[in-house]
């Protein structure tokens, strides 16, 4: 095969790899774009002109090789047909800085709706999980209820042990929660000593859970005066409609933390049924 044949069939080659390699990327990416229709439109856009130069340099090889002979033979035609390739290469360029972008978008999403100490959601996180769990148990037919818990003299704990021994504490109970809780419930730290969930279950079965937690903070999160000292906490639960909208569920909530101090002007340690 003389030089220029071979040149020209690995420039287009290549040229068509490329197209197709960002014709697949960019598809996938485009595809991957939830909620932003605008988005998802942009970067459908360049697939019929990554399609189009995959065909034409598809053409050019078959036409070099039926014929035996290189359709350009000006300098500025080789020039053209190396700079052919710099388009897909463009675009899978481009999309890579799109994945990136949508990749920091998810994390600073996560980021704004996540307690940095527990690891729990944090209230804007929290109301969000909460709604989807209420639509779903909407959908289904079933029931929900909250319960907003507080520990009881945690101050104590910051004030005679020092911050980071309290935080330790949340730590242990952000951890106590993740084992009591199924996958269904909905957890989050509201901010403090005081943590919120939501559950697909009717008041009585919420205490149950409570009740569990309860016995799981107690007995795995230690406290910093020692063994002969237990974590407690006091807990509210008000019975939720899940066809209700976020106003409700904040309502919910309120009425969750009246019961929640009912339980603590009863002392402590107990849980309170709204």
């Amino acid at each position: 095969m003389p030089w220029d044949i071979f040149l020209h069939f690995a420039l287009r080659t290549t040229t068509a790899g490329l197209a197709i390699a960002a014709l697949a990327y960019g598809a996938m990416r485009a595809v991957s774009v939830r909620g932003d229709r605008w988005r998802r439109a942009m970067r459908l856009l360049g697939l019929p002109l990554l399609v189009g130069i995959a065909t034409l340099s598809i053409i050019d090889i078959v036409s070099v090789l039926r014929l035996g002979a290189v359709p350009e033979s000006r300098t500025i035609d080789w020039f053209w047909a190396s700079l052919d390739e710099l388009v897909p290469v463009f675009f899978l360029l481009q999309i890579e800085s799109w994945r990136r972008r949508d990749q920091l978008e998810k994390q600073l999403a996560m980021l704004s709706e996540t307690d940095p100490l527990t690891g729990l959601p944090n209230r804007r996180g929290f109301l969000a999980r909460a709604l989807l769990a209420m639509a779903a148990a909407r959908r289904n037919g079933g029931r929900c209820s909250v319960m907003m818990l507080d520990l009881d003299r945690f101050k104590a704990i910051n004030d005679n042990f020092g911050h980071p021994a309290g935080d330790a504490v949340l730590r242990g109970v952000a951890v106590a929660i993740g084992q009591a809780v199924r996958g269904s419930d909905v957890a989050g730290r509201l901010g403090g000593e005081e943590f919120a969930l939501l559950l697909p279950d009717g008041v009585a079965d919420s205490a149950q859970v409570a009740d569990r937690l309860r016995a799981v903070v107690a007995t795995e999160v230690a406290h910093p005066a020692g063994a002969d000292s237990l974590v407690t906490f006091s807990a509210g639960i008000v019975a939720l409609d899940p066809a209700g909208d976020e106003s409700a569920l904040e309502a919910a909530l309120a009425a969750a933390d009246r019961a929640l101090y009912a339980a603590k002007a009863a002392g402590r340690d107990r849980v309170v049924i709204a």
